[in-house]
């Protein structure tokens, strides 16, 4: 399963990638939804995230690949591994403008039981509005002209 949202920002990809590439900056992109339990030490990271219906999983995130200005990719694994999935943000600039099209894809390689319920019950559109709320929220911390 995959599922993607996609946003125009005015700022340039330098500016944009800036931000993203500060892994431990992210926490501040999903708000409440994501709950920092221990920050990135140059391998990986571990969030609470909080889902609907009061679900909370514990997820380990693993940066995978850096591609400065274009592209971040990382691995996130979820009840004990059963549920592994990659998230990958693309950063590509507008032409003939100082804007970016940054698109957040978030897939699910492996799904365990309890992720492929949530997933079919509701957690797909859940997950969408997230990576949009995300999008919106990185609109506002990086884009504008005179930032």
């Amino acid at each position: 399963m995959e599922v993607h949202a996609r946003r125009t920002i005015a700022a340039p990809p330098e500016r944009i990638f800036a931000f993203l590439e500060a892994i431990d900056r992210h926490w501040e992109l999903l708000g409440r939804r994501l709950e920092p339990l221990r920050g990135y030490d140059g391998r990986r990271s571990r969030a609470r995230l909080r889902g609907p219906l009061g679900i909370r999983r514990t997820l380990w995130i693993e940066l995978s690949e850096l591609r400065a200005p274009q592209s971040l990719t990382g691995r996130v694994e979820a009840g004990g591994g059963r549920t592994v999935g990659t998230v990958r943000w693309d950063v590509r600039p507008v032409a003939a403008s100082t804007a970016t099209t940054v698109v957040l894809t978030a897939r699910t390689d492996v799904a365990g039981p309890l992720d492929r319920l949530l997933l079919l019950a509701g957690g797909r559109r859940w997950l969408r509005q997230s990576l949009e709320l995300v999008l919106a929220r990185l609109d506002a911390r990086v884009g504008g002209a005179d930032r």
